[in-house]
């Protein structure tokens, strides 16, 4: 289980620049909507735009694919449950995954 969680944390990290760069090629329009407040969208910009989030991304998903390929460290130094800790770094990223795709369905259909 831990091999393949390992595997699926490095996945989940690496998965925003592809679905970004898959949506920038084939789905997104030339204009997206980058920011939307209480009166509607108040920022636009060019679909290259929608690769700012995915540094940010890639960064707390690596950050969290080290934590969990130390998970059994962390946890025996605060005397903890390894396997939870696991199974919420995994459910986190999937679930920033999850909002991403969410934003690029948004970008993509969010002007008309």
């Amino acid at each position: 289980m831990k091999r393949w969680g390992l595997v699926a944390m490095i996945v989940l990290t690496v998965l925003p620049l592809v679905t970004t760069g898959l949506a920038v090629l084939f789905v997104l329009p030339d204009t997206i909507p980058l920011h939307a407040g209480a009166s509607g969208i108040d920022r636009i910009g060019s679909k290259l735009d929608a690769f700012e989030l995915a540094p940010f991304l890639v960064s707390f998903g690596a950050l969290a694919t080290v934590a969990y390929a130390r998970m059994d460290r962390l946890a025996a130094k605060y005397d903890s449950d390894a396997h939870s800790g696991r199974v919420l770094l995994l459910f986190a990223l999937a679930l920033m995954n999850v909002w991403q795709l969410i934003f690029l369905v948004w970008m993509a259909f969010g002007t008309k």
